[in-house]
C-alpha cells in the first residue's frame, strides 16, 4: 500500500462542540430539534405497493425466537427491555444498521407464523417510545430510508394485528422521520443511498397524498431529483458510478420499487427512470457468471441468485449482455462454455471510491457453471480488516509491483493517485476475440507502465496473455530492478498442482475438467489465497504467481491457460 500522510484528529468536548459537524450533531440531537419534526404532521395514510420481495423464513422463525440474524452477526432484540437493542453498546454497527432499517419486516412476514405481526407491532412501537430523538446510529440517512420504505409496506400486515391507536402512532413516527429526511438530502445527492434516499421519500409523499398539496408539490420535486440524479448516476453503458456489479442489482431493485409505487398510485413514472431501468438490466447480466453469480469488482460478492433472477425478470428488460462497457471499461469475452470478465477502466471518480478496489486490469474467469480465475471479492459482514485488505490490487487477479497498491487507499477509505490514462482496445477475428489493455498507476512512482493483452480463441479453450512492464512512451524505467507478481487467484473449489518440474500449473474443477497454466519470463509458484465472495464465510484457497524483476529497458511475461481435453 503507498504511505499516507497522517490525519491529525482532534476531541470536542460535549460541553462546547468546537468543529461544525460536532454543533451540527449536538443540535440534531436536541429536544427543540426534536419539536420542529412534529410541526404539520399529516392526518392521513394510504400504504402504497405492498412488499412483493421474497423474505427468508428461517430468519423470521430465529427473530419470533428473540434473536435477529443480519449481516454476518446475530444479537438478541427483545422490545420493552431493559436493554433496548436500538443502540445497544457492543452490537456490530452493521447489525445495528440492519435492525434500525427494518428490512427483516419481510422475514417475520414470510416466517408463516400466526405471532409475527403482533411482534413487528410490538418492535416498531418500541422503537418510536426509544428512539423519538435523533441520533447518528438510528437516524443515519441511509438507514432512515430503509426503515420508511419497510414500515409503509408492511403497514397493511401488521396494522391487521395491531391495537386502535396503533395507526396514529405509525403515522405521527412516520412523519417525523419523513421531515427529516427531506431535509438531510438537502446537503446533496451521492450514490446509490441517494437513490435509495430519494425512493424513500417517494414512498412516504405518495403514502400521505391525500393530506393535501404540499405532499403533491413534495412528490413532483422528488421525482424530478431523482429523475436528474438518475440520469447521470447510471451511466450511458448502464453501469453505476461506482463501478460495482452488487450495486447494479441494489439500484435497479430500488427503481424497480418506485415504478412499481408508482404505477399503483396510478401515475406515470419519470422517462429518465425507465431509461435507467433498461440500462441498467442488460449491464447486471453482464456481471454475472456460468453460475449466475457476479463477478468480484469492487466489493462485490457473488450474490443471491435467486434474487437476482427476479429483479431481472421485474425490470421486464430481454436484452442480452453486451461485450463492452465503453464508458465505464469493463470487458467480456465470450467463446464457447468460457466467459472472461475485464475490468479494463479507470477507478470510480472522487465521492463514488468509497468501496472501490484497486484491482485496475484484473480478469476473471469461469468454465460453464464453474469458476475458475477469480479476485478474492468481499460481503458485507466481514471484519473490517478483511474488507480493508481486499481492496489491495494483491487480492485481483491482475500484475503488482513492489508491493504496492496501484491505486492508492487512503485511511479514510477514498482513492489517491488512482490509476490513470486506463486504455482498452478490442478486436474480433473469426469467432476469437482480444484484448489491448494498459494503465499509468506505477508511472509516477516507478516510472512503469502495465499493458495486458488477453486473447481468447473461438471455442474458449484457450486463453493467452502477455503482462509488459515497460518504461512511458519507449522511454527507461525509472527505477529498476522493482519485484513484480502477475497473479491469478483461484476458486475455492479449484484443486491445483505444480507439473512439468514447476513450469506449469494443473487445474481441476469439481465436474472433473482440467485446465492447464504455463508462463515464460518469470518463475511460477504456488502460494495461499482468500476468498470472500459468499456471505458469512472466508475461505482458504491458492492462487498461481509469476514472480520476476523489472529491468531498466522493461520485461513481459507471458501465459497460456488452455483446457485439457479428455
Amino acid at each position: 500500500m503507498r504511505s499516507t500522510p497522517a490525519i491529525r484528529r482532534t476531541k470536542a468536548s460535549l460541553e462546547a462542540p468546537a468543529e461544525p459537524r460536532a454543533v451540527r450533531r449536538w443540535l440534531l440531537g436536541s429536544r427543540l430539534y426534536s419539536m420542529t419534526l412534529g410541526y404539520g404532521s399529516p392526518s392521513t395514510f394510504f400504504a402504497v405497493a405492498p412488499d412483493n420481495w421474497p423474505g427468508d423464513p428461517a430468519i423470521g422463525h430465529r427473530l419470533l425466537s428473540g434473536e435477529l440474524q443480519a449481516r454476518g452477526h446475530v444479537d438478541a432484540v427483545a422490545p420493552e427491555a431493559s436493554d433496548p437493542p436500538w443502540q445497544r453498546a457492543g452490537a456490530s454497527p452493521l447489525w445495528l444498521e440492519a435492525l434500525n432499517g427494518f428490512g427483516w419486516l419481510r422475514d417475520l412476514r414470510d416466517s408463516g407464523d400466526i405471532a409475527a405481526a403482533s411482534l413487528a407491532v410490538r418492535l416498531v412501537d418500541d422503537w418510536t417510545n426509544q428512539e423519538w430523538r435523533w441520533s447518528p446510529i438510528t437516524w443515519r440517512r441511509e438507514v432512515l430510508a430503509e426503515r420508511i420504505v419497510a414500515w409503509i409496506r408492511h403497514y397493511d400486515w401488521m396494522a391487521a394485528a395491531a391495537d386502535p391507536g396503533f395507526a396514529a402512532r405509525f403515522v405521527f413516527s412516520l412523519a417525523r422521520q419523513r421531515t427529516h429526511l427531506k431535509r438531510a438530502l438537502r446537503a446533496g445527492l451521492i450514490g446509490h443511498d441517494a437513490v435509495a434516499a430519494l425512493k424513500a421519500l417517494v414512498f412516504a409523499d405518495l403514502a400521505f397524498l391525500r393530506d393535501g398539496r404540499a405532499f403533491e408539490r413534495s412528490l413532483e420535486q422528488t421525482l424530478g431529483r431523482l429523475g436528474k440524479f438518475v440520469k447521470r448516476y447510471v451511466l450511458h453503458d448502464g453501469i453505476v458510478a461506482e463501478r460495482a456489479p452488487h450495486l447494479q442489482v441494489v439500484v435497479l431493485r430500488h427503481l424497480l420499487d418506485v415504478r412499481a409505487a408508482l404505477t399503483s398510485a396510478e401515475r406515470r413514472p419519470p422517462a429518465e427512470l425507465v431509461a435507467a431501468i433498461d440500462r441498467l438490466a442488460p449491464m447486471l447480466r453482464f456481471f454475472r457468471h456460468g453460475d449466475g453469480g457476479l463477478a468480484l469488482f469492487n466489493g462485490a460478492w457473488e450474490g443471491d441468485r435467486t434474487l437476482i433472477d427476479l429483479v431481472l425478470a421485474r425490470s421486464g428488460s430481454s436484452e442480452p449482455a453486451p461485450k463492452s462497457a465503453l464508458v465505464s471499461g469493463f470487458q467480456r469475452l465470450a467463446a464457447g462454455t468460457s466467459l472472461v470478465i475485464a475490468d479494463s477502466g479507470s477507478p470510480p471518480g472522487r465521492g463514488m471510491d468509497g468501496i472501490a478496489h484497486a484491482g485496475t486490469l484484473s480478469f476473471e474467469m469461469s468454465a460453464a457453471h464453474e469458476r475458475l480465475i477469480v479476485n478474492c471479492g468481499t460481503y458485507p459482514g466481514a471484519a473490517r480488516e478483511w474488507r480493508h485488505f481486499m481492496r489491495y490490487t494483491a487480492a485481483h487477479s491482475t500484475a503488482v509491483v513492489d508491493d504496492t497498491n496501484s491505486s492508492e487507499i487512503t485511511n479514510h477509505g477514498s482513492l489517491e493517485y488512482r490509476a490513470g490514462n486506463v486504455l482498452v482496445d478490442r478486436a474480433d477475428s473469426d469467432g476469437a476475440q482480444w484484448l489491448d489493455m494498459c494503465h499509468d498507476g506505477y508511472r509516477s512512482l516507478y516510472g512503469i507502465v502495465h499493458r495486458r493483452r488477453i486473447w481468447l480463441s473461438a471455442d474458449g479453450g484457450d486463453l493467452r496473455g502477455e503482462d509488459t512492464f515497460v518504461g512511458p512512451e519507449g522511454r527507461p524505467v525509472t527505477l529498476p530492478d522493482r519485484r513484480f507478481i502477475v497473479r491469478f487467484h483461484l476458486h475455492p473449489a479449484v484443486k491445483a498442482t505444480l507439473a512439468q518440474s514447476g513450469q506449469a500449473v494443473l487445474m481441476r474443477l469439481p465436474s472433473g475438467r482440467a485446465w492447464r497454466l504455463r508462463a515464460s519470463g518469470a518463475g511460477m509458484g504456488l502460494a495461499e489465497s482468500i476468498y470472500l465472495g459468499e456471505i458469512g464465510r472466508v475461505r482458504r484457497t491458492e492462487q498461481i504467481v509469476l514472480v520476476g524483476q523489472v529491468p531498466m529497458e522493461g520485461t513481459t511475461v507471458k501465459w497460456a491457460l488452455t483446457r485439457i481435453e479428455g
